[in-house]
């Protein structure tokens, strides 16, 4: 896997958790149009793209080091 392919993974998994959150304050009777719906999606879209980038950072020193130890391991 290479790590546009991993980025490819996070981003699909990024959006999916955020239309399952979308999902969930539908369901609770949040108001699609309101500021509360928007704020709060927006809020938790910004929780996520920060794990995604995270995560890819981590994969690239993971990486990185592999190329220069290939017996290091990721912690």
């Amino acid at each position: 896997m290479t790590l546009d392919e991993a980025n490819a993974e996070l981003c699909r998994h990024r959006d999916l958790a955020l239309t399952a959150y979308a999902h969930r304050l539908l369901a609770q009777g949040a108001d699609i149009h309101g500021e509360q719906f928007r704020a709060d999606l927006a809020k938790y879209a910004g929780e996520l793209e920060a794990w995604r980038r995270k995560a890819l950072d981590r994969l690239r020193q993971f990486v990185e080091a592999m190329t220069e130890r290939p017996s290091a391991t990721l912690h």
